[in-house]
């Protein structure tokens, strides 16, 4: 049986080479048997003759070496050498055509390339890809610039209707520096993986400009962000918006006077600590939660002020308020003194110990991965008082100062919470398990 299947094949294989003598072998798969037999039936040779090429054809015909080839996809007329393209030709393929410069059956020097889809290219080739200086044009888009290997590398000119980019590519893409224009808006300055990456300054059609560091397509970084309307922002960004530390401020013509914000952003918005300080004169230093004053902070007007907490903008919960040097303390709702106190828990050590442990245990649960200092940190801001802890014991330090104390280096040292007790004076020759032991009497397990 296989010597009837060799026979088979050899007969086939000579039948083939006598009707085409240019085939040199075919190709039997290896999933499929023998018996019927498979043979791959070669690919027939086509002429392609193009009547607006007639002139260029004559032309070629007066060239040394001049030969026509036909291929399966189509014919080349031009010089050749040991049956291979080298030389000035023509090469008409179904729908496509190039014309240009071959050199060992590739293209090879200046050729100008038709393809069925409209695309053009016209440039310097080299082992049969685009390198060097080349233009290439498809609908309303287009590139003139350097090539290597085939892809867009070096300097070069980018358009796609109202778009438009010159500088630096990178195997096909944009990278390092140029100049970006997209519908009316400008960028200069450096990219990435075809993202504005690094330092640049992007002028938008609305008058606004951005100068500063990107990270993948959006400001991110230190920079100056300045409206068309006079407002201006010096800081951070993150992820294409305000988050940081910042400075923001606006001029107001008609206060003449400018509004202004120092301190910590968010997503945009004010949070954290900052000073806010307005054209009258007026500041408020302190808490921040989503552009509100929220938390603890203090505002001063020209005859007044008011310290104490806030929500939502709004004072309240306990604070002190002074007018024309008269100081009243209690709680405040929406802006109202409602309960006015003497002996508010300000005034007293023992609820204020007790609010001191009872912030401990609330924000020390879920925040292992925080820092020792943040982990008991409230979310916003409080008056300070220093706690620390030895071994099981915690002790609640106010306005004290002791030399022979590193609180900043002290593993014991906890945390910042909220407004310190009056306490006696300490002498500062005595270590720090005689303070505790005299003057703490209230300790926690």
């Amino acid at each position: 049986m296989q010597q009837r299947n060799d026979l088979l094949i050899e007969q086939q294989v000579q039948q083939n080479m006598n009707i085409n003598p240019t085939i040199a072998s075919i190709s039997i798969p290896d999933d499929k048997p023998l018996s019927p037999i498979s043979v791959v039936k070669p690919q027939q040779n086509i002429h392609i003759y193009n009547k607006d090429y007639e002139g260029k054809i004559l032309m070629l015909k007066r060239l040394a070496n001049y030969q026509e080839q036909d291929y399966p996809n189509g014919t080349f007329y031009g010089q050749m050498m040991n049956g291979k393209k080298h030389g000035q030709g023509l090469m008409l393929l179904q729908g496509r055509v190039c014309e240009g410069i071959w050199q060992n059956d590739r293209k090879h020097g200046y050729c100008k390339e038709i393809f069925d889809t409209g695309e053009t290219f016209e440039g310097e080739y080299q082992n049969g890809k685009p390198q060097g200086k080349g233009v290439y044009i498809r609908n309303n888009e287009s590139y003139d610039g350097q090539w290597v290997n085939g892809f867009k590398h070096g300097h070069g000119i980018w358009k796609m209707g109202n778009d438009f980019y010159e500088g630096e590519w990178k195997f096909g893409k944009i990278d390092g520096y140029g100049v970006y224009i997209q519908n009316n808006n400008k960028y200069t300055g450096s990219f990435r993986n075809n993202l504005k990456h690094g330092h640049g300054i992007e002028n938008f059609s609305n008058g606004d400009v951005y100068n500063g560091q990107f990270c993948n397509g959006k400001p991110e970084g230190q920079g100056t962000y300045i409206w068309n309307n006079g407002a201006e922002y010096r800081g951070m960004f993150k992820n294409g918006v305000r988050h940081g530390k910042g400075v923001w401020s606006k001029w107001d013509p008609l206060k003449e006077g400018h509004y202004r914000y120092e301190g910590m952003f968010e997503n945009d918005k004010k949070h954290g600590q900052g000073v806010f300080t307005w054209p009258s004169g007026n500041y408020y230093v302190g808490a921040f939660v989503n552009d509100y004053r929220h938390g603890y902070g203090d505002m001063f007007w020209k005859d007044q002020y008011y310290k104490g907490y806030w929500e939502r903008g709004m004072q309240h919960g306990d604070g002190e308020l002074c007018k024309n040097g008269v100081i009243k303390k209690g709680r405040f709702e929406n802006n109202v003194l409602t309960n006015h106190r003497s002996n508010s828990m300000w005034e007293s050590g023992e609820s204020n110990f007790k609010l001191a442990a009872n912030l401990n245990q609330t924000f020390s649960h879920g925040m292992s991965g925080l820092s020792q200092r943040n982990r008991y940190m409230p979310a916003i801001g409080r008056k300070p008082k220093l706690i620390m802890r030895k071994g099981d014991k915690t002790i609640i330090l106010d306005n004290l100062i002791i030399n022979d104390i590193p609180i900043e280096n002290d593993p014991d040292f906890l945390t910042i919470c909220p407004e310190p007790v009056q306490q006696k004076k300490f002498k500062p020759k005595m270590n720090c398990s005689q303070i505790l032991k005299q003057h703490f009497s209230t300790l926690r397990k």
